[in-house]
């Protein structure tokens, strides 16, 4: 069976590898016509959004939401959505480089001032990836399918904020105005495209260099492929580089990242498994020059931290156990045989949950706003799932460093109040019926 599985799985890249020498590599005069047709594209759809009623509509409607209701992860079902729309948005929201644009350019389509509106709406340079996503849930509100991530983050977004989805004939174009919008959109894929297939064999090279990292070979190639195409959308040729030399660093990042969240049994943040690994080159670098273990003082010299981080570091290496593992030497039994509990919650279990949620929301109210918002928000005491630190800073716009602090600032109050401590009490020694 696994030599068959072998030999499929050869067969399937041998496969894309014929497929990949079929599109031979790109002049640097050929990237430039193709980028060209490729901007020229998002401008033509710019400037749709501007002459079109339908168009000033949809992005009156988005720009409303960007100023008074931002995307906030705890309202989004698909959290990708979230995160997809804070990185096409993250310069048009509050405090960001463009955020006195998306004033002017709200103020000048309220005023109908359309020319001031164009001229804002490309100083703007909206990336290529949103302009295309609002272009595509703009056709999808005139029965135009189209597929796209960034549409459907934006759908998502609408719907979260109203409740419901806007009736298309708010947003419709003319027939003369959605062939054109059709026609923009089916040259800016056309040029997207052209650019990744004729660049997939830098994908393969990158991913075979990171094989044998307990990662397949072909998610790697699938995972690197985002990342050309991704740089494939923001590519400018006339900034005066080569597209192979724009994307390798897209591509490998994309690669680095995958391996990084896959192949991993405990996965840390990105920031953390960085830490980590320059620590264990450092310790390597002095052990082949000293061949010796070298000291936490001299390692944590070399990897410029103070001792108790690298102390730190080393023990997070050491965490990662597999539930699979014998328990024993001579024992068939894995530790995972030997957690309690099972499929199916006790009977009484939501009852006693709701029961503490209760009582936490109740004292939680003594706590600082700040901290109140913290705790609920990390333990999905609010109308949504538990949010993660970094999720509950973009939230609030904060550091996660502060959400770190003011964490544990509520966590200790919590801890010296008897209310709390006896319902977590009674909580924990309930017994199963």
């Amino acid at each position: 069976m696994d030599n068959w599985k072998t030999e499929t799985d050869d067969r399937e890249l041998e496969r894309l590898f014929a497929e990949a020498r079929r599109y031979p590599l790109l002049s640097a005069e050929q990237e430039r016509d193709i980028d060209v047709s490729k901007w020229r594209a998002v401008d033509d759809l710019c400037t749709l959004f501007i002459d079109s009623e339908g168009g000033r509509r949809y992005l009156q409607d988005l720009l409303a939401r960007i100023l008074h209701e931002p995307p906030e992860v705890a309202s989004f079902a698909n959290r990708d959505h979230h995160f997809l729309l804070r990185r096409e948005l993250v310069s048009y929201l509050s405090g960001g480089e463009q955020a006195a644009a998306v004033t002017l350019l709200a103020s000048a389509l309220s005023a109908g001032d359309l020319a001031a509106a164009r001229d804002t709406i490309r100083e703007m340079a909206l990336p290529a990836s949103l302009a295309v996503g609002m272009a595509g849930a703009l056709a999808r509100c005139n029965q135009r399918p189209v597929k796209c991530r960034v549409a459907d983050a934006l759908d998502a977004w609408q719907i979260t904020a109203e409740g419901r989805k806007s009736s298309g004939a708010r947003y419709r174009l003319e027939p003369a105005q959605l062939s054109a919008l059709a026609l923009s959109l089916s040259r800016f894929n056309q040029a997207r495209d052209t650019l990744t297939l004729h660049n997939l064999r830098l994908v393969y090279s990158i991913a075979g260099k990171a094989r044998g990292k307990g990662v397949p070979y072909r998610d790697l190639i699938q995972e690197g492929t985002l990342g050309l195409i991704r740089a494939a959308e923001k590519f400018e040729a006339a900034k005066g580089y080569r597209f192979s030399t724009y994307c390798y660093n897209w591509i490998s990042q994309a690669v680095r990242r995958y391996i990084s969240d896959s192949a991993a049994l405990i996965r840390y943040p990105t920031h953390v498994r960085e830490q980590v690994g320059k620590l264990y080159r450092e310790r390597n670098a002095l052990w082949s020059s000293s061949g010796e273990e070298p000291s936490e003082a001299a390692l944590a010299s070399a990897a410029g931290i103070d001792t108790g981080k690298a102390r730190e570091l080393r023990q997070l290496r050491n965490m990662a156990i597999s539930l699979d593992q014998p328990r024993f030497d001579d024992d068939e039994e894995s530790l995972l045989d030997s957690l309690p509990g099972g499929p199916f919650e006790d009977i009484d279990a939501p009852a006693e949950s709701a029961s503490l949620q209760r009582c936490l929301l109740q004292e939680i109210d003594h706590l600082d706003p700040a901290e109140k918002q913290v705790v609920i928000a990390r333990w999905g005491l609010h109308e949504g799932p538990p949010l993660t630190r970094a999720e509950v800073a973009d939230k609030l716009c904060v550091s996660r460093e502060w959400v770190r602090q003011l964490e544990k600032s509520a966590l200790d109050k919590l801890s010296r109040n008897s209310v709390v401590r006896k319902a977590a009490s009674d909580h924990g020694n309930l017994s199963p019926a």
